[in-house]
């Protein structure tokens, strides 16, 4: 990456999705032939926190001639909607409607790129679709849905223990969502069904990528780290059903995690070295 971050505008605009308009950001190459990369964000406040240094590595891979669609699914960030109307099924439907978008504008090589729960749903869209996709980046990938629903949840159990509300577990939160109630967590209406939804997925579970070109960063305590081990036990199985991906450890600022602004150079040197 160079000294300066390229200062290359990112396109605001909306497309058509199948329940109301979708937010994105995009820098599309004149040449129809350049590869696209799709971004499928993060979840709820980790959305926010990424947008900085997602926007930053657009512009460093615009740089190069690579393009990028950013998007914010239904009932997301600048999108249409609300938190609680969406789910899993609809982002997959609007990384789709994205996809049939740039076909339509005459890009057909394209990528998916995911962030934390993003890259999850990438690599499902990767997994069951027909579609030759150029490569799959995952930054950061969650590996268990419910195990980072759990995680979600206990933003709420902090919040009450910091407000003297009345003490709430996981368990119970739970099973009111179960029972049928929207349940809100940290500003966001958590619906039945997305959590049902967060509940059912799995990296593990998806063994249909072998021959696609996979490139996995996550983030390690220093430079000669090993990934944490349940990032292993994934790739390892990944491995033995013949999939082989790129893995790359990085160093830096959770910057995800970050309720101030963060940025990881070596993230975005990494990943723009896969295209330079």
């Amino acid at each position: 990456m160079a000294n300066e971050p390229a200062n290359i505008p990112l396109v605001p605009q909306f497309i058509t999705g199948t329940k109301g308009p979708l937010f994105c950001l995009s820098f599309l190459p004149e040449d129809k032939s350049s590869e696209i990369l799709l971004f499928l964000p993060a979840f709820a406040e980790e959305l926010n926190r990424c947008r900085v240094m997602v926007a930053m590595q657009a512009r460093e891979l615009a740089a190069i001639g690579v393009g990028s669609l950013l998007l914010d699914f239904y009932g997301t960030g600048d999108s249409a909607g609300e938190f609680e109307e969406t789910n899993w099924t609809q982002w997959q439907q609007d990384a789709r409607t994205a996809i049939d978008w740039l076909n339509a504008q005459g890009y057909h090589s394209i990528s998916l790129w995911g962030m934390r729960l993003g890259a999850l749903l990438a690599a499902e869209i990767a997994n069951s679709s027909p579609i030759p996709f150029t490569r799959l980046v995952l930054w950061q990938p969650i590996l268990s849905g419910d195990k980072y629903l759990t995680q979600f949840l206990r933003i709420r159990l902090a919040f009450l223990m910091e407000h003297d509300g009345d003490p709430e577990t996981t368990q119970q939160i739970r099973s009111a969502l179960h029972q049928g109630s929207v349940v809100e967590i940290g500003g966001y209406e958590l619906s039945p069904q997305l959590a049902d939804d967060l509940d059912a997925k799995s990296l593990h579970t998806l063994t249909n990528l072998a021959g696609l070109e996979i490139h996995w960063f996550e983030w390690v305590f220093g430079e000669d780290a090993q990934l944490p081990p349940g990032s292993q036990k994934v790739i390892a199985g990944w491995q033995q059903a013949g999939i082989d991906p790129l893995v790359h450890p990085y160093t830096g600022p959770s910057f995800w995690q970050a309720h101030e602004r963060e940025l990881t150079p070596q993230l975005i040197n990494l990943t723009t070295s896969l295209f330079a």
